[in-house]
């Protein structure tokens, strides 16, 4: 086969190799475009990897609820008018179609903590089980809050992998364990690491979490909460969630349906739209950026390939006199820009991607290990990599097009007659 005839590969490597300097020249474009572009595209990717390991599995359709101030009269009850949420609120929206989990949120405040001689000052976080759920964070040990401790108000709780360090710097499972938090003893039956940072109310590594209903009884607040955490039905709209909940939380505490001040509402939805458009805006910017890149080195391609052609005007066409097929010209054109923007492109992907494999290893050493990070690749995927080679190979064959076009104008008296 012609493809293989190694006259023709030889000829093509001399062709290139005779105007040395300005073919390395020409490959050196092509080799920064798409190295440009492979490590944009890597970073790119990396960012948008290190932001959803951060939400980790939080729901992408979660909300957060805070009372604030009525802001309109209702039913004889005055306007600016402060309220709190209770338990039964929790309950309440718990039965909604719409809601698959619901949670109370406490905050404790600062706390001391003990166990034997080693102790160190903590905060205190009060949650219903269905939390872990909602914003599901890595168990080392143990289990988290259940049921029967919120029912019987168990003094027990669930510790951040920094309290786990202090007081048992070992590294044995403390589970069963009992350390003292402020006055009162606790039984640990669990330790938490930190997968997510999103919804977190506190430093998680240095918390201790505890059943609502215990922080309740702690802090004497009968049966009120500061937040409520919802999980919605991923097939239902967010506003029509927080509607929802509005509407059951309000009805109980006798304000206006209609009244947005009353309560605070993040939705992470909005969130995760906002940010997706943000990466969404920066892979378009970075392709653009690469392309307009790779770009510039296919068209000097085109340029040397074009000079190539004028300065063999004579050897095609004696070629055409001889009787050579002009898809033989154009095959030899095109082979000719193909060989120098593939192998270019081909070293450039590869520097690109060793350049990532680096990134890649610092990250997990500076990140990762020494600060117990999330694991994070900068890496780009392979199926990546072959769609922007496919890319060069194409804008290779575009770019021997012309001079192609150029050699079959060549009539082969005037080209023989030339000098």
């Amino acid at each position: 086969m012609r493809f293989f005839d190694i006259d023709r590969w030889n000829e093509i490597w001399q062709t290139i190799s005779r105007n040395r300097k300005r073919s390395i020249m020409t490959a050196l474009g092509v080799f920064w475009g798409i190295f440009m572009l492979i490590v944009m595209l890597g970073a790119g990717t990396g960012l948008g990897r290190l932001f959803r390991a951060q939400l980790g599995d939080l729901s992408t359709n979660t909300l957060l609820l805070q009372p604030s101030q009525t802001g309109i009269p209702y039913k004889g009850m005055p306007k600016n008018r402060y309220w709190r949420m209770d338990n039964d609120d929790v309950e309440a929206v718990k039965k909604l179609p719409e809601v698959l989990y619901a949670s109370a949120v406490y905050w404790g405040g600062e706390i001391h903590g003990s166990y034997e001689e080693r102790k160190g000052d903590y905060s205190l976080m009060g949650y219903s089980p269905d939390y872990q759920k909602i914003n599901p964070q890595k168990m080392l040990y143990g289990r988290f809050i259940n049921e029967v401790d919120m029912v019987q108000k168990r003094k027990v709780c669930v510790i951040g992998t920094q309290i786990w360090k202090d007081l048992f710097p070992g590294g044995q499972d403390p589970s069963g364990k009992i350390i003292k938090l402020n006055n009162s003893y606790f039984t640990v039956v669990g330790v938490l690491r930190k997968q997510s940072e999103a919804m977190t109310f506190s430093d998680i590594e240095r918390t201790a979490f505890v059943p609502v209903t215990l922080a309740q009884q702690m802090y004497g607040r009968g049966n009120q909460i500061h937040m409520l955490a919802v999980a919605g039905d991923e097939r239902t709209p967010s506003k029509q969630v927080e509607q929802a909940c509005r509407e059951t939380v309000y009805a109980r505490h006798l304000i206006a349906p209609d009244d947005e001040k009353a309560m605070w509402c993040m939705a992470t939805a909005e969130m995760f739209e906002k940010v997706h458009g943000l990466f969404f805006g920066i892979a378009f910017l970075t392709w653009v950026v690469g392309l307009g890149t790779l770009l510039a080195g296919i068209v000097g391609v085109s340029n040397i390939m074009l000079v190539l052609v004028k300065e063999r005007t004579q050897e095609i066409g004696i070629r055409r006199a001889l009787g050579a097929k002009p898809t033989v010209i154009i095959s030899q054109i095109l082979s000719e820009s193909f060989v120098l923007t593939f192998i270019a492109g081909v070293l450039g992907l590869t520097a690109a991607v060793g350049v990532l494999s680096v990134a890649d290893s610092i990250y997990y050493q500076a990140v990762t290990v020494a600060q117990e990070g999330v694991e994070v690749s900068w890496q780009i995927s392979f199926g990546m990599g072959i769609l922007a080679l496919a890319i060069l190979v194409t804008g290779s064959l575009l770019a021997g097009v012309i001079p192609a076009m150029r050699a079959l104008s060549i009539k082969a008296v005037d080209a023989i007659r030339e000098e």
